[in-house]
């Protein structure tokens, strides 16, 4: 079994060797039946069983094969030691450009409008966090606030990740002034020039409070999906340096326009998973591991239960009703009766 765990058992073997054991079980099956072909009689009498249990070979062998190909695939599925699939490179990023201006420490966000703005971008960002495969993810954080910087790059240690999203105090590291969010797309389209093409997520987390911009930004081919994400409440301004400040949506949707994106009011609900479930990155389609492994888990139950059900089918529904209660019947009239005991021990 160690052995087998270390290596990867091609499809075709898995299919082969399923096959060949329901042909085995099968050929097992005729030996059988043709040894108590015989003596049917002395097991069954004048009576005939139903017609059903002619097919108890063909099951019987069908459930071992499936049986057999649902473990052979989960085991090359799930069987691998840890180390294999932690050699593997990761080919995914997922590239968050996070808004760092002093609004985002406003407390005007959440569903009782009590959080500060950053913790409800933190909370948000934590549902695509947890949906990620960090042996094939890379996180990148670009912080922008009136320039844009890198703050880390291709990091795989989620504590990291938290820390910068939830507790570091990154505004200060840029001058004051005007929130300009464009700088923050475009040091991160800078970054994702070097990835390959279709191997990046964008998601830009914000509130939109920012400089206009007439330029639209140009996203590299590695940028497969946009997600600008807006926080703080859209209907009522924050004082702040002598002006009111909110949650900007249009500023918000012309930005997911221009980059050909999503954009979703995260100030209140979560991300959906129909949004979640359309970024290429979180998508399981390349590798089809979770159909595979469900298919290989209802082969594995229903041919155990089929075979462990027969034994029980033959006892009871081998004969019909009648036959099974003239049987019952004989058997409860053949088994002597015990005489009572008297007291002084005579009978």
């Amino acid at each position: 079994m160690v052995i087998l765990a270390a290596i990867s058992i091609p499809a075709p073997a898995i299919l082969g060797s399923a096959v060949a054991v329901a042909i085995l079980s099968l050929l097992a099956e005729w030996m059988h039946g043709r040894k108590i072909k015989r003596v049917w009689h002395l097991a069954f009498g004048a009576t005939s069983p139903r017609d059903w249990i002619r097919a108890v070979p063909i099951l019987r062998s069908a459930s071992l094969g499936l049986v057999t190909w649902g473990l052979l695939t989960l085991l090359t599925l799930d069987g691998r030691p840890a180390e294999v699939t932690k050699n593997r490179p990761p080919d995914r990023h997922l590239l968050l450009a996070l808004d760092v201006s002093p609004s985002m420490y406003l407390k005007d966000a959440g569903p009782d409008g009590r959080q500060s703005r950053q913790e409800r971008a933190a909370d948000v960002m934590q549902s695509v966090l947890d949906r990620l495969d960090m042996t094939r993810t890379k996180v990148t954080i670009v912080g922008f606030y009136t320039t844009a910087r890198p703050v880390v790059i291709d990091t795989g240690d989620m504590n990291v990740v938290n820390n910068i999203i939830r507790d570091l105090p990154l505004s200060q590291a840029f001058k004051e002034g005007m929130t300009n969010m464009y700088s923050g797309v475009k040091e991160s389209a800078k970054i994702a020039e070097k990835w390959k093409p279709g191997s990046a997520t964008l998601v830009v987390i914000s509130d939109g409070d920012t400089l206009p911009e007439t330029e639209p930004p140009r996203v590299p081919s590695a940028i497969t999906d946009t997600l600008v994400i807006g926080v703080g409440n859209p209907h009522h301004g924050t004082e702040i340096a002598g002006r009111a400040s909110r949650q900007d949506g249009t500023q918000l949707k012309h930005l997911a326009a221009k980059l050909k994106g999503q954009y979703h009011d995260g100030n209140v609900k979560h991300l959906p998973t129909t949004v979640l479930s359309s970024l290429t990155m979180l998508s399981l389609k390349e590798d089809q591991t979770v159909p595979m492994r469900t298919i290989a888990l209802v082969c594995v139950a229903s041919g155990a239960g089929v075979l462990a059900s027969i034994p029980v089918a033959l006892a009871f529904l081998a004969f019909p009703r009648q036959i099974r209660s003239v049987r019952a019947k004989s058997t409860i009239e053949s088994k002597p009766v015990q005489q009572p005991v008297l007291a002084g021990g005579v009978s």
